[in-house]
């Protein structure tokens, strides 16, 4: 069984286990604190140098780190219930659209940023908050428009099924919501976002699902 390492805060996880729940994949979750959590993080270390989360071990010769790395191995390894269509155009599409999120917007907005900011910068909360939410209407207000430019008027970010699109949106979204971020400027985002949550698939990925969640009692 694949061995997820993940924690309920960590974007990039989220969006993994989006994936592995979409394609029915069975995953052990391994759920591990690297920020607050110094002996766990020197343990996790050994097995990823980077000390990042999530990393996916799939057997005792493959470790994958990196989300978006996981998400095309996941890809290629499962086709049958696949995240990107067959029609290349649309795939570069979407694609396109997720990178918004995966390497534009988390980077800028991660736990271990917002660290430095605040240990290293000296930022107060109230600049850190700024911070944040400004990177993240950067992100927002440009997937808007993608979105509502599109021939594509279903029920999810391009079309009547959740893409790799989907995936990478809803994390941003759901972290936008838990620091309660104004998303009343992106009608589209918000109508991707509730049709989402609608599938088990997400509603199981979910932070607040996460058996880590519930043993920090917030």
């Amino acid at each position: 069984m694949l061995q997820l390492y993940t924690h309920y805060r960590s974007v990039s996880a989220h969006r993994v286990r989006i994936a592995l729940n979409i394609k029915g994949v069975s995953y052990k979750s391994i759920f591990l604190d690297v920020g607050n959590a110094p002996a766990e993080r020197l343990t996790y270390l050994n097995l990823n140098p980077q000390g990042l989360i999530p990393a996916l071990v799939v057997d005792e010769n493959l470790l994958i780190t990196q989300s978006s790395a996981i998400l095309e191995y996941l890809e290629e390894r499962y086709p049958e219930r696949a995240l990107l269509p067959e029609d290349i155009a649309l795939r570069a599409q979407i694609r396109s659209f997720a990178q918004i999120a995966v390497a534009d917007t988390h980077p800028l907005n991660n736990l271990r940023t917002l660290r430095y900011l605040r240990d290293e910068m000296k930022l107060d909360f109230e600049q850190r908050s700024q911070w944040f939410v400004h990177w993240l209407h950067k992100a927002f207000a440009p997937m808007e428009s993608i979105l509502a430019g599109t021939d594509h008027d279903g029920a999810y970010c391009f079309g009547d099924r959740a893409s790799l699109a989907d995936v990478c949106l809803v994390p941003q979204v759901s972290l936008a919501e838990r620091y309660g971020v104004d998303l009343s400027d992106y009608p589209r985002l918000r109508q991707v976002y509730r049709s989402c949550l609608t599938m088990a698939a997400f509603q199981a990925a979910a932070p607040e699902t996460q058996a880590d969640h519930a043993a920090s009692g917030r």
